[in-house]
């Protein structure tokens, strides 16, 4: 477990919603301006059809036709300023959780927690092109309903009433339009997450449908799922349409009474056309908000789906500030495992696992398949935690480590190997952001992976992605040479010889020589004897338990005589059943 001591840095999610509710007010801001001048269109009309049209001065209509055009330029520029500062505040939201988000996805991963079809990226994304785009700016707007529904009220009680009894009506129907979209568009979201995930698998493992024959059922399993996902979106976007276009129809309706009850009011000498002409243009702008946050209700919900998952994300698996950088180990390593296993495992795999290492040592863990070798790896690497009981690098247990800075002192080989988009020399250099020409030339040449690299077009430069083009054995020592990157303390090799030849086992055992010869830590899990050529020491592992360590020959010795000794008892055991079976016979 990790250390209660740590102190969790707050959510990045939630200090970059602070930042957009700093940014937010700017955009408040602009909209005050903006919502105070779209008055002046319907001003104008009141003033032309009660002053001018009766005072027939045409000087007056030029004074007011040229303010309103100025009004109309500052508007526009304020809009854009808005729409300027949302754009910049969405970008800078990516920006600010990007890295803390993908970080946080890898911890998930590694604690067997993922979920198929969760995509942090397209999650992040989307709700930057909620804040980018013109859904959110609605909700800007909306606040400013009862300032028009006042300026109706103030034009004529009855004209106030109206646009309230319309806005309720409205609201209403914007709720309904919630209660009735939201889990449709949750369950959209699942089905859409399950055909992507399994799409991603399908194109990630192309050859191995190819060579089975299994792309067209694939590809009718994917087309199945998609299916369903069109579906629920077609719900939700169907009810969303009716809300939309009933809303459009209702406010159009509005409108019309609107007219007719300022022509009324006109009529009987309560108002004047201007009036009626004027109440008519503040009840569409007091509507509009409602009216596109109806229709972009969808985005909305995807959006807020989007933060949620996020900030979970960023809260479940938060990162470790650690107050001390420890000194980097250069003495030990201990294991003291008294029970591990996978994350979420119901039973433990591993136990009874207790051995000490000294500089410059190298083990070879050897075991039958199952017996929890790679599961031993992945505690000593960092990767998973033991349920109880620690590995210590010079006395300090591991969770006591930063995790990136524990990352620098391990090399590690898994037995799948993986290689990251991008060239030769990034993947070597582990993606570092100061990457040392020399050190990444210096782990290729104790890899012996240096003159293949040479001979390639772009040599370091090549751009690998997951290695496709390259051989199993290429991939294999290039994932050696990235372990070997810096020269890590410990340096665990999971069967590091599964595709290599003879000559890439040579290079094997050299390494690992080099290695001990800098007093590196090696721990390389095997099965094959030629490894055990490099090693000075033996570590059993068999059934999840620790059946003997020490010193290569003594070990493999008292191994060879535990066999003999299993063997003589299977014997004696065949013999006398054999004895008895034959005294059964007799009587």
């Amino acid at each position: 477990m990790r250390d209660r001591s740590m102190l969790h840095r707050p959510s990045p999610v939630k200090l970059a919603w602070g930042t957009l509710r700093k940014g937010f007010g700017a955009v408040a801001f602009f909209s005050l301006f903006l919502n105070l001048l779209m008055l002046a269109g319907p001003l104008y009309m009141l003033q032309v059809y009660d002053r001018v049209l009766t005072s027939q001065n045409i000087d007056t209509l030029i004074a007011f036709t040229l303010l309103l055009g100025g009004v109309f330029v500052v508007t526009g520029l304020l809009d854009l300023m808005r729409t300027r500062i949302l754009n910049r505040l969405g970008a800078k939201f990516e920006i600010s959780v990007g890295e803390p988000i993908l970080r946080s996805a890898m911890r998930r991963n590694v604690q067997g927690k993922s979920t198929a079809g969760e995509n942090p990226v397209d999650d992040i994304n989307g709700f930057r092109d909620f804040v980018s785009g013109s859904a959110l700016i609605a909700f800007f707007d909306a606040p400013w309903i009862p300032v028009y529904l006042f300026v109706l009220y103030a034009l004529h009680p009855y004209l106030g009433f109206l646009g309230l009894a319309g806005a309720i009506f409205l609201t209403i129907l914007a709720l309904i339009n919630n209660a009735r979209s939201h889990n449709l568009m949750q369950q959209a979201s699942e089905a859409r997450g399950r055909s992507d995930a399994l799409f991603r698998t399908s194109e990630r493992n192309a050859e191995l449908a190819h060579a089975m024959g299994m792309k067209s059922d694939l590809a009718r399993r994917w087309n199945a799922l998609q299916n369903q996902a069109h579906v629920y979106k077609t719900q939700v976007s169907d009810r969303i349409a009716t809300f939309t276009v009933l809303s459009k129809t209702i406010r159009m309706a509005l409108q019309s009474a609107m007219l007719g009850l300022g022509a009324a009011l006109a009529i009987s000498g309560e108002t004047t056309a201007g009036v009626m002409i004027a109440a008519t243009i503040v009840l569409a702008r007091a509507l509009a908000p409602i009216d596109q946050l109806i229709g972009q209700w969808r985005t909305f919900l995807a959006a807020r789906g989007s933060y949620k998952k996020i900030y979970a994300l960023s809260m479940e698996f938060p990162e470790d500030e650690q107050t001390i950088t420890l000194p980097k180990p250069s003495v030990s390593l201990k294991a003291s495992i008294l029970q591990a296993g996978p994350p979420l495992a119901q039973n433990a795999t591993l136990s009874g696992i207790d051995f000490s290492l000294n500089a410059g040592d190298v083990v070879a863990v050897i075991g039958p398949s199952g017996s929890g070798k790679s599961t031993l790896a992945k505690m000593i690497a960092g990767i998973w935690t033991p349920q109880r009981g620690d590995v210590k690098l010079d006395g300090n247990p591991m969770s006591k480590w930063n995790a990136d800075e524990l990352g620098q002192m391990i090399g590690y080989l898994p037995q799948d190997v993986e290689l990251f988009d991008g060239t030769i020399r990034e993947n070597i250099a582990r993606f570092s952001t100061e990457i040392d020409d020399a050190k990444v030339i210096k782990a290729a040449l104790a890899a012996d992976v240096h003159e293949m690299i040479s001979n390639l077009n772009d040599g370091y430069e090549t751009k690998i992605g997951n290695g496709f083009h390259l051989s199993g054995g290429q991939r294999q020592r290039l994932a050696l040479a990235r372990a070997l990157y810096n020269d890590p303390f410990v340096l665990v090799l999971d069967e590091p010889n599964s595709d290599l030849d003879t000559t890439g086992e040579l290079a094997l055992r050299n390494a690992i020589q080099t290695a001990k010869a800098q007093g590196t830590i090696v721990i390389v899990m095997t099965h094959r004897p030629s490894t055990l050529q490099a090693v000075d020491k033996v570590l059993i592992v068999n059934n999840g338990k620790q059946t003997g360590f020490g010193d290569k020959d003594e070990i493999l010795r008292s191994s060879k005589r535990n066999v003999l000794q299993n063997n003589n008892k299977q014997k004696l055991t065949s013999q006398n059943t054999k004895q008895t079976n034959a005294k059964g016979v007799a009587q």
